[in-house]
C-alpha cells in the first residue's frame, strides 16, 4: 500500500476542498443589515477565514441587504430576506434573496448622493456578482469572493486600534 502524505492548500484559513454553507432569514427591517453582518462575521471566523477576508465579505454583504431593505416595494416590506454564506474550494459565494422581482441597479452617484453606491461597492470589490430570479418570486442577488487571506485595509486596522 502506498502511504502518502496529501497537503491541502489553505486560502483565507479554509482546507480548498472543504465545503461549508449555512442560511440565515430575517425581516425585511432596517436591523437587518446589522444583522446580517453580524452573522456573516460570526460564521467566517467560526469557519477560520482571516479578518481581511472577512471584512469584504461583511462590507458586500450590508450592501446587498441594505438595498433589499430600502428598495422592496410597500406591499413587500416586512417580508423576508435570506442571506446564504457557502465557501467551497477557497471560494465564498453569498446569495441574498428578496422578495423584490425588480432588478438590482447599478446607480452612478454623484459626489452629494448620500446613497446610491452600493452594486457599485460590490461590482467594485466581488470578484463576480450577479443576479437570478428566485424560485418562490423575487431575486437572488450573489457574489463570489475568492479567499486569499488578504490583509486588511489600512483604514480598517487604524480604526480597530483606537
Amino acid at each position: 500500500m502506498d502511504m502518502r502524505t496529501v497537503i491541502m492548500p489553505k486560502l483565507g484559513g479554509i482546507a480548498r476542498a472543504s465545503r461549508r454553507a449555512r442560511t440565515f432569514e430575517w425581516r425585511l427591517e432596517e436591523r437587518s443589515a446589522g444583522a446580517a453582518r453580524r452573522a456573516v462575521r460570526e460564521t467566517l471566523t467560526a469557519w477560520g477565514v482571516v479578518e481581511g477576508d472577512i471584512y469584504t465579505a461583511v462590507l458586500l454583504t450590508s450592501e446587498v441587504v441594505t438595498n433589499a431593505v430600502r428598495h422592496v416595494r410597500a406591499e413587500l416590506q416586512g417580508g423576508l430576506v435570506w442571506v446564504r454564506v457557502c465557501v467551497t474550494d477557497g471560494l465564498l459565494r453569498v446569495n441574498v434573496t428578496d422578495p423584490e422581482p425588480g432588478l438590482p441597479r447599478h446607480l452612478v452617484a454623484v459626489d452629494t448622493d448620500e446613497g446610491h453606491r452600493g452594486m457599485a461597492v460590490v461590482a467594485g470589490y466581488a470578484d463576480r456578482w450577479g443576479w437570478h430570479p428566485a424560485p418562490e418570486g423575487g431575486k437572488t442577488v450573489w457574489w463570489t469572493q475568492v479567499l486569499e487571506g488578504r490583509e486588511m485595509p489600512i483604514f480598517r486596522r487604524v480604526l480597530k486600534m483606537r
